[in-house]
């Protein structure tokens, strides 16, 4: 089990950026790394991305240090596992809406006697069962994968409190997206009452002393979600791309 630096990081009390990579390329994961990103976001849930899939960009990742965070499908512990034993840095679960539930995503992530995850000491998470005996891989990786809920419904708002207070969750990630969506304003991802919510799962976080996570629209949007509050921010590897790229084509000036 590798050492997580971004846990490492976050343990110091620091700011982290990552980025949500759209693209199954492990060489742009690497260039992310090497340019200084924190972690890479890796969608099984929107983008195709399955456990085989995932594996050769969580090696990408691991090749520069980054952390691998990837969000499952939905909150089974089955695909959970599949997941982490490719070696995944971290787990992120969408659509959290109670205790409940979190304690479930916890106990998928950790092995007895704190979670149900089941065994096996060979796995490309655990170098293979090359490196250490399987006893020290389960109580290293108890303490190193991150855990981490999303809360991205209307519906969880109430329970915040108990959903950022369980054990075992080490950061709280809100998506603005579906909020909205769930609020029956889509596309509200600026809209008033989306960002209260928002500022509610931070305050919430924030009280249980736990780093809140959020996707930045772009710099200076993460430049200000860092003064309100938030620890660690992420993104889009697709909107850096094509920004850049119609930057680079209006500067040209083609005729």
């Amino acid at each position: 089990m590798r050492t997580n630096s971004l846990k490492r990081k976050l343990a110091t009390g620091q700011r982290a950026c990552g980025a949500l990579v759209e693209f199954n390329s492990p060489d742009l994961i690497e260039v992310l790394g090497h340019l200084g990103y924190d972690f890479v976001f890796l969608d099984g849930q929107h983008c195709g991305l399955n456990p085989e899939s995932a594996r050769g960009l969580i090696r990408a990742a691991d090749v520069t240090g980054m952390t691998s965070l990837v969000r499952v499908p939905k909150n089974d512990p089955a695909i959970i596992l599949e997941y982490l034993e490719v070696g995944a840095g971290g787990i992120i679960v969408p659509n959290i809406l109670n205790r409940a539930e979190t304690e479930a995503m916890v106990a998928a992530m950790k092995y007895p006697p704190v979670g149900i995850r089941g065994g096996f000491g060979r796995s490309r998470a655990a170098n293979y069962g090359i490196t250490q005996n399987q006893a020290d891989y389960f109580t290293k990786t108890n303490d190193e994968v991150l855990c981490i809920p999303l809360v991205e419904d209307e519906a969880a708002l109430r329970n915040l409190a108990e959903i950022c207070g369980t054990p075992g969750v080490d950061v709280v990630l809100t998506g603005p997206g579906d909020m909205a969506l769930s609020m029956g304003i889509p596309g509200g991802w600026k809209d008033p009452r989306v960002q209260a919510a928002v500022s509610q799962v931070l305050a919430a976080a924030q009280g249980a002393g736990k780093p809140a996570m959020i996707l930045a629209l772009d710099a200076a949007n993460g430049r200000l979600l860092y003064v309100q509050g938030f620890r660690i921010i992420m993104v889009s590897a697709c909107g850096l791309f094509t920004g850049a790229a119609r930057d680079s084509l209006e500067q040209v000036g083609r005729g």
